[in-house]
């Protein structure tokens, strides 16, 4: 079963924070503060570090020929960041700060050089990326599910622990709400509740079906 505590500690071995890494590694890290809207870079500028989330959120995003802004992926505090940079000349996309944000930076040709003659170092790399990939595999798997009932109660599945129990992990009482985790090619049923002062549910709302489309990048990498 899935924990995401357990999952954030593989991205912390893998990229720890200054005040955790190892010297060899400690004395490169700097950490900056990026303002919400802020870019932390741009698609094309040169490949020259990967990054951690300290805290806030950074979404990947590429702009579309036709103008369109499609989200690719948002890293939340404990996650990195752009890990193709390590073998990559250039950013395959932007990543722009979507809360305020802080980043630890992981210079590439540090990074390169501990891969190469840090074993330990490598293998906490690797196993947080191939824990991302199973990850992936994971939603894919979900995304071709049918009916919707099923793709739900595999999601809920993977969200327990060992003994079937359900934590949540976000909910929020607004007025209005983005929601920031959808993903293409996904289709999402939502609807609305109404609460008195005094806390109090009405019935739900009629409920609305939303699936964003897959976008085509004429044949690009994907980031």
């Amino acid at each position: 079963m899935r924990s995401d505590d357990n999952a954030a500690s593989f991205w912390r071995a893998a990229f720890p924070a200054p005040a955790a890494a190892p010297a060899a590694l400690r004395k490169h890290l700097s950490e900056h503060a990026i303002a919400a809207g802020a870019y932390l870079f741009h698609q094309g500028d040169p490949a020259t570090a990967v990054f951690a989330i300290a805290a806030g959120i950074m979404r990947l995003e590429r702009h579309t020929a036709d103008g369109h802004t499609i989200v690719i992926h948002r890293a939340r505090a404990g996650e990195s960041l752009a890990e193709a940079a390590l073998y990559a000349d250039g950013y395959h996309c932007h990543a722009v700060a979507e809360t305020p944000a802080r980043v630890i930076v992981y210079p590439k040709d540090v990074m390169l050089t501990l891969l190469q003659t840090d074993a330990a170092i490598a293998d906490s790399v690797t196993a947080a990326l191939a824990r991302h990939v199973q990850g992936l595999r994971t939603r894919l798997e979900l995304r071709n599910l049918r009916p919707a009932k099923t793709r739900v109660l595999a999601y809920l599945e993977l969200l327990a622990d060992d003994d079937g129990n359900m934590t949540c992990i976000e909910a929020a009482k607004v007025t209005r709400w983005p929601d920031r985790t959808v993903l293409a090619g996904m289709r999402y049923r939502y609807y609305v509740r109404a609460y008195d002062a005094s806390g109090r549910a009405g019935p739900p709302s009629n409920s609305v079906v939303v699936e964003p489309p897959v976008p085509d990048f004429g044949g690009r990498d994907a980031a």
